[in-house]
């Protein structure tokens, strides 16, 4: 807690006037301009005592959640109480959300007496935004002066991109252990669970390793051969978006990226998100549908795409942000390229020369075509990732 105790201007000038009438009734041994001067002098430090005294009121300060997607709704609760048993409060201040302070209504409190206050935090904006603390303010007598108090600490609201619901990738090409490109009908090659034997599994899909360890038998989920490897490539350069950098444009295009991870990890099929600068680079592997690791492993690549802001006229290599992952990861099958209207789209479609499939969703405030064709690649325009994601369904069932 701490405190910002000072006169008013209405205490200021009744001290000056209270000084100036004790000197000159001293200097004039006049009794009663000496009473005044006095009197005034009294009524400003009764303020100030009154204030430095400690105010019987704990605060409590909560974000509830703490963790949203963008554009839902969300709140600070402050919670009052009154800890004066005979003394009622009235509680005037103001909150501070994402560095604005926020006026609050004044509370009344009875003795013993509980409030709360619920204070709307702007959610527009991915990132994190500090709230609070809440600031008491209190006035002294007759308004001569006034003091502020810190109170209830404060918290973070994580603001995630938000995850739309997308259709999965087209089915693609799987790659044998020496990296061809040939397609496999059947038998995947991609590990990605153990479970016990039941009676009808192929006895050829066994893992003996894990048999000998737990002593039963246990059989391999292997990933589906035709699961596409998708790329997620977000452009996070800011001339992209033009004047909406800093806006809705890149906020838009994040929700497109993140729910385009989620959307995969949901089906089971392996996703790589990276941006063009080069500043984020995660993936989430192959695994059974909606099972823990994948969708963990998207919740993950929201928290980081969270934070991603759109960035300057540093620039990776397009052929970097989609070469094959350190460690040994599948050639792209599908690219999705996430850009705004004012990318130079030539440029972007070199990236997709190697993918099977490649989409290249636009966020464009004013779309002439929402659907069209650049060479092998399908375009996709749209103000919102509603739009482009409406879009991104249509193009792979086709």
């Amino acid at each position: 807690m701490s405190r910002g105790l000072r006169p008013t201007a209405r205490g200021t000038v009744l001290t000056v006037l209270g000084v100036a009438a004790l000197v000159l009734g001293l200097l004039a041994r006049y009794p009663g301009l000496v009473a005044l001067g006095v009197a005034a002098l009294g009524l400003v430090l009764a303020a100030l005592v009154g204030l430095a005294l400690p105010t019987p009121l704990d605060v409590t300060h909560r974000v509830e959640p703490a963790r949203t997607p963008r554009l839902a709704p969300a709140a600070a609760h402050v919670a009052l109480r009154n800890a004066s048993p005979w003394l009622p409060l009235e509680v005037a201040g103001t909150d501070h959300v994402a560095g604005r302070a926020l006026p609050l209504a004044p509370v009344r409190l009875a003795p013993r007496g509980t409030g709360e206050v619920e204070v709307p935090v702007p959610t527009d904006r991915r990132g994190l935004v500090p709230v609070g603390p809440f600031v008491l303010e209190r006035r002294g007598l007759a308004d001569l002066a006034r003091a502020r108090e810190r109170r209830g600490g404060s918290s973070t609201l994580q603001v995630v991109p938000r995850l739309l619901a997308a259709s999965a990738p087209p089915p693609g090409r799987r790659r044998g252990h020496v990296g061809t490109q040939e397609r496999v009908e059947h038998g995947g090659t991609d590990l990605v669970g153990l479970r016990e034997y039941v009676p009808g599994d192929d006895l050829r899909r066994l893992h003996w390793a894990s048999t000998a360890r737990v002593g039963t038998p246990m059989v391999r989920e292997d990933a589906d051969p035709a699961q596409p490897h998708l790329t997620v490539l977000l452009d996070d350069r800011a001339a992209a978006y033009g004047d909406d950098a800093a806006g809705d444009g890149f906020e838009e295009a994040v929700d497109v990226a993140a729910s385009l991870v989620q959307a995969c990890a949901a089906d089971g099929a392996p996703v790589r998100c990276v941006t063009l600068t080069g500043r984020l680079d995660v993936e989430a592997p192959a695994g059974v549908p909606g099972s823990g690791e994948p969708l963990r492993a998207a919740a993950h690549a929201a928290d980081r795409l969270t934070v991603v802001a759109p960035g300057g006229p540093r620039e990776a290599s397009l052929d970097a942000a989609v070469a094959v992952p350190p460690g040994g990861g599948a050639v792209v099958d599908v690219l999705a390229v996430v850009t705004g209207h004012r990318a130079p789209l030539p440029a972007l479609l070199l990236a997709g020369r190697g993918a099977a499939t490649c989409l290249l969703l636009v966020v464009d405030p004013v779309p002439e075509r929402v659907l069209g064709a650049s060479g092998a690649a399908t375009v996709v325009r749209g103000p919102r990732a509603e739009d482009l994601l409406r879009g991104w369904d249509l193009a792979v069932a086709r």
